[in-house]
């Protein structure tokens, strides 16, 4: 079996990065509460250039005009499109309940492309 070169993992982290870029949020029962892309000003790719884990943020505030406080927050999940899809990656976290418009949470979902030369 060939093992693909650096040239190729640079490759599949470009690929991801320009088409898994769907953040959903979901609650701790796995029901969606919102699903967002990077054309979203609360969204954002915040990894260097050419790193191997890949990390989109989203930060949700209580004050955003689609979260209805009291909302629960407990995992993300990333997709290529926009609605419906199957989930690419799952990421649960520690529940965070928002309460007011004072509240706000930061995600970072990360995943890993290995290979970096």
């Amino acid at each position: 079996m060939a093992e693909i070169t650096a040239s190729a993992y640079s490759d599949l982290r470009n690929y991801i990065q320009s088409n898994w870029k769907y953040i959903e949020l979901q609650d701790d029962t796995g029901v969606v509460i919102v699903r967002l892309s990077p054309s979203d000003s609360r969204v954002t790719w915040t990894h260097l250039a050419g790193e191997q884990t890949l990390k989109l943020q989203v930060i949700i505030k209580g004050s955003d005009s689609d979260i209805t406080a009291p909302k629960t927050f407990a995992k993300s999940v990333i997709y290529n499109v926009a609605t419906g899809g199957n989930p690419l990656s799952v990421e649960s976290f520690t529940a965070f309940t928002i309460e007011g418009d004072q509240d706000e949470l930061t995600v970072i979902h990360s995943f890993e492309v290995p290979k970096v030369v």
